[in-house]
């Protein structure tokens, strides 16, 4: 009869005991308040530049914010859509597309699903519907004086046929904003102290293919450049390590190469840095405390340091104060305005 009534007693209980344990677990281990998606077309997050730099500001998010956030990279061009559409369906509340071929899809996705939110980074997009926002950066700002920084050094290293040379991933207004005020900047160089500094542009037309992208690199450096700039994921990287592999010198973009990419830490004199895991984490950020900007556009500039030029690292002893000083005057003139990028 004892042993009977033990048992009525631990039948009892044993529910009261499994709803602790789970209300517990539960405490200890809470669900996250909302789902985020970040999807982007290449061969990995873990490009040490553009990709990653946008994965490191969700991540970032994702831990201050408790989120759960998935990421989905893909090499197709023709599936954007049903790309978003899994996260759509799946009642995503941001979804996250990086880079200016997602522009159609992106539109499309947040008509179909109006109770989410859509962000395009690094583009405009087309029609912005109140539930999207688009991240765009000024990077204009940044490459400009770096143009002028490069042509210095060209022409300190080559006084008699000083280049530069820039090997873009495909012939964009993304790419081009870098490029093109990089080029100005070397005009202005020219102009201020009577030089003679060329530029020569090459377009890989892909963000991921290093060899093709070294490959015209080595084209340049046989035509004269002292210098490359290479914008373009990893198209970029082929290129800057062409560069140190001729003993040449290189500009970086997107982040700290210096740090993001040492393979090329030794021949790179700064880089053209956009303020990728800024701009993700605030709309995040913004998106958590109910102030997402619906409809409108992040504008990442020098002023707000949405852009900026990386430190001058092994070259900070070797760039005389003077042409400190002058890139410095040139910043300051662009965020005033007084000063044209050309773009």
């Amino acid at each position: 009869m004892r042993k009977k009534s033990v048992c009525i007693i631990l039948l009892m209980i044993l529910p009261i005991l499994l709803y602790h344990s789970c209300k517990k677990a539960n405490e200890e281990e809470p669900l996250a308040e909302y789902k985020i998606a970040m999807l982007a077309s290449g061969a990995s997050f873990d490009d040490r530049a553009f990709l990653l730099s946008c994965k490191e500001g969700a991540q970032k998010a994702g831990t201050d914010f408790d989120l759960h956030i998935e990421y989905n990279i893909d090499t197709s061009t023709n599936e954007y859509l049903e790309r978003l559409t899994l996260y759509g369906d799946r009642g995503f509340d941001m979804i996250i597309a990086i880079g200016y071929m997602w522009n159609e899809a992106v539109t499309n996705a947040a008509q179909s699903y109006p109770d989410s939110r859509f962000v395009l980074v690094d583009a405009k997009l087309v029609q912005s519907p109140e539930n999207t926002a688009s991240i765009l950066f000024d990077v204009d700002e940044a490459a400009f004086p770096l143009g002028f920084l490069a042509a210095y050094w060209a022409d300190r290293m080559d006084a008699t046929g000083p280049v530069l040379g820039s090997i873009g991933a495909m012939y964009i207004p993304q790419i081009r904003q870098f490029i093109e005020p990089f080029n100005k900047g070397a005009m202005r160089f020219n102009m201020e102290y009577d030089k003679n500094v060329d530029t020569i542009n090459a377009y890989t037309n892909s963000f991921i293919d290093q060899e093709k992208g070294a490959g015209l690199a080595d084209s340049l450096i046989e035509l004269g450049a002292d210098v490359i700039f290479g914008v373009g994921s990893e198209t970029g990287n082929g290129a800057l390590l062409k560069a140190k592999e001729k003993s040449k010198w290189a500009i970086g973009v997107d982040v700290d190469q210096y740090y993001s990419f040492p393979e090329v830490s030794d021949r790179l004199l700064s880089s053209a840095m956009k303020g990728l895991d800024h701009a993700v984490y605030d709309i995040i950020r913004l998106f958590v405390e109910e102030n997402f900007p619906s409809g409108s556009v992040y504008h990442g500039k020098l002023s707000n340091q949405g852009v900026g030029m990386a430190p001058y690292h092994d070259y900070e002893d070797l760039i005389p104060d003077s042409v400190k000083t002058n890139i410095e005057y040139i910043r300051e003139g662009i965020m005033d305005g007084s000063i044209s990028t050309g773009w």
